[in-house]
């Protein structure tokens, strides 16, 4: 890692460079961490733009004022992405104290941190959506499933969610025998609630036609969070949606 420690002066972050633990300018192609090394610190950029990457792989670019590296911190793991500098940078550099300063003492702050991470989500999510092989984990189980056949059965237990690959008429959602919502996207994913919830199944799910579907354990959640932000991103998304159909046909059959 090459840099040049600047003089700490004052900017427009919420965060006082003077309390950062150092700043630093990188040239272009300076790395400031690297995937899988251990760093106690996250990081403002001052100025310039930094690129993250993953397995060699740009996942996304960093301006002036974002916040990279907080999981560094707060989950105390080495780093699952290498960042940096892609033009000259000046990025400051805090310790875990700055961020419990800034949790207490400054919620517009916290507010600038969340809307950065936000955007980098949203930005990764755009990248990432665009390569059809991005999302893969390793010792996937595949079932496949005849018309008819139930997948998930209602009042039943267990730590697996799934992920629809392909399906001729859909898989059909019912709960006490009314059809309530279909899952038809290929990539689609079902079954999660239960799982972290440690709750009985809530609906039963049939194939509808032939269908192939992926089988994945709830500790598989972390290592889609982990290293696929836009699957999770979807998950979410997905979950919401079905939520607010169900609702809305369950408030129609009561209208």
């Amino acid at each position: 890692m090459h840099a040049i420690v600047d003089n700490v002066e004052e900017e427009r972050s919420g965060l006082n460079p003077a309390q950062a633990l150092e700043i630093h300018t990188y040239r272009y192609g300076d790395e400031i961490f690297r995937e899988g090394e251990e760093c106690s610190c996250f990081f403002v950029i001052l100025s310039g733009q930094v690129r993250i990457s993953q397995r060699g792989k740009k996942v996304r670019v960093l301006e002036d004022q974002d916040v990279f590296g907080l999981e560094n911190v707060i989950f105390k793991r080495a780093a699952h992405y290498t960042a940096r500098a892609l033009t000259k940078s000046r990025v400051a550099a805090y310790g875990p104290e700055a961020l419990d300063h800034v949790i207490r003492e400054s919620p517009r702050m916290v507010r600038s941190v969340l809307v950065s991470t936000l955007h980098q989500l949203s930005q990764t999510t755009k990248h990432l959506l665009h390569d059809a092989d991005a999302f893969a984990l390793e010792d996937v189980s595949v079932n496949f499933y005849n018309d008819g056949e139930i997948i998930i059965e209602e009042g039943t237990t267990g730590s697996s969610f799934y992920r629809l690959v392909s399906t001729q008429g859909g898989l059909r959602v019912t709960i006490a025998g009314h059809e309530v919502a279909r899952i038809e996207k290929p990539g689609e994913f079902f079954g999660e609630m239960a799982g972290l919830l440690s709750l009985p199944r809530q609906a039963t799910i049939t194939s509808l036609g032939d269908s192939v579907v992926e089988i994945y354990n709830i500790d598989d959640l972390e290592i889609i969070i982990r290293d696929y932000p836009d699957v999770a991103l979807q998950m979410m998304r997905t979950l919401v949606s079905r939520l607010v159909e169900i609702n809305r046909k369950f408030a129609g059959s009561l209208a």
